[in-house]
This record gives structure tokens, sequence and C-alpha cells, in this order.
């Protein structure tokens, strides 16, 4: 199809319909201006929420980061306190394994330390939630 024949039948109905008064043209402009601005007002207001949403989200990421660095501390901490229990428990069965084999005088005063100590140890570790070995 030529240009020059859909420029026609776009401008043919305009120009067929006839002109508009100018308190029509007057009243389009004036809903033109109108509906420029409060299209203006509602994307201020939509870029407005967008905004504080990503502020929102950089906070939840900036608390959510050190949230993690924290775990990651504690985590590290809980372990050191269990090699130390683990180290500790070991240096008990090491004792008692001596104790075991020294000769028997005062075996009893010693065997109830012993029990005493591995009680403590025991309570020690059921509260840091770590099976005893």
């Amino acid at each position: 199809m030529k240009p020059w024949l859909g420029i026609v039948r776009v401008l043919l109905p305009v120009l067929l319909a006839g002109c508009a008064t100018q308190t029509e043209v007057q009243a389009v402009r004036a809903d033109t201006v109108a509906l420029e601005r409060q299209g203006s007002t509602q994307r201020q207001t939509v870029e407005a929420r967008v905004q504080q949403l990503s502020d929102r989200l950089t906070q939840v990421e900036h608390a959510q980061a050190a949230t993690r660095r924290d775990l990651a501390q504690v985590t590290a901490m809980l372990d050191e306190v269990r090699i130390q229990l683990q180290r500790v428990q070991g240096a008990l069965e090491e004792t008692q394994h001596q104790l075991q084999q020294a000769v028997p005088a005062g075996e009893g005063v010693t065997a109830t330390k012993l029990t005493q100590l591995d009680m403590r140890l025991r309570a020690l570790a059921k509260q840091l939630a770590v099976a005893p070995e």
C-alpha cells in the first residue's frame, strides 16, 4: 500500500468531521494538562515508594549479613569449646587409667574424686549439648 494512501485515510475523516470550537479545544487541552499532572503525581508517588522499598531492602540485607557473621562466630566458639571439652575428657580418661594402674593405697579417695570430676564434666557436656565420649 502506498504511504500517501495511509495518510489520506487518517486525515480524511478528520477533515470531514469539521472543526472544533475554541471552547472544545480549550476543554481538551485542560483535560490533557490535568491528566499529565495526575500521571506525574502518580509517577512521583511510585518512584518514592520504590525508593523506600529499596532502602528497606538494603537495611534487611545489611542486618542479614551481620546475623550471618554473628552466627559464624558463635559456631566457631562452640566448636572450640567442644574441642576443649574433648581434650579434658581425654585427659580425665588417661588419668583414670593411670590411677587404675597405680598402687591401691588411697584408691577410695582418688576414685571418689575422679567420679566427682567425671560427673562435673558430664554435666558440662550436657549443658553444651555435646555427647561425652
